[in-house]
């Protein structure tokens, strides 16, 4: 009967034991890749203007640390980002918060998550906010 017992006990903790330990898990948010900006938000006019993904792009290489934007937006808007080109850059860490500085432009950096890249001017009343996603 114990035989029996340990045997069913064995199987028992074979078959619910988990083989998703070696899973990749989501790795650290990074900005080396591809993003697409998807909103311009704020400024003196009270912008809110949503893009196509893909429409404009922004690729970030860590080596050099340079930005490669593509904005292919044709339509009427009062602010698209920067115009395609490419740009040097550099982020900044502090304690309290990160900056992206894009040539001589600051950026604070909202929020950066695997899939998402929220960018703020910082500028009160006429400042813009970017919303990029992967």
């Amino acid at each position: 009967m114990k035989i029996s017992f340990y045997i069913l006990a064995i199987m028992f903790l074979t078959l619910s034991c988990n083989g998703d330990d070696d899973a990749q898990q989501d790795p650290e948010p990074t900005l080396n890749a591809t993003w697409s900006l998807v909103n311009v938000s704020g400024g003196f006019a009270g912008v809110n203007d949503d893009f196509e993904s893909g429409l404009i792009t922004w690729n970030f290489n860590t080596v050099p640390s340079q930005i490669t934007i593509t904005n292919t937006n044709t339509t009427e808007v009062i602010h698209s980002g920067y115009p395609s080109g490419t740009y040097n850059y550099e982020v900044i860490i502090t304690a309290n918060d990160s900056t992206l500085v894009i040539e001589d432009r600051d950026l604070r950096i909202i929020s950066l998550t695997t899939n998402q890249l929220i960018l703020d001017e910082g500028m009160v009343s006429d400042g813009f906010l970017y919303t990029l996603n992967r």
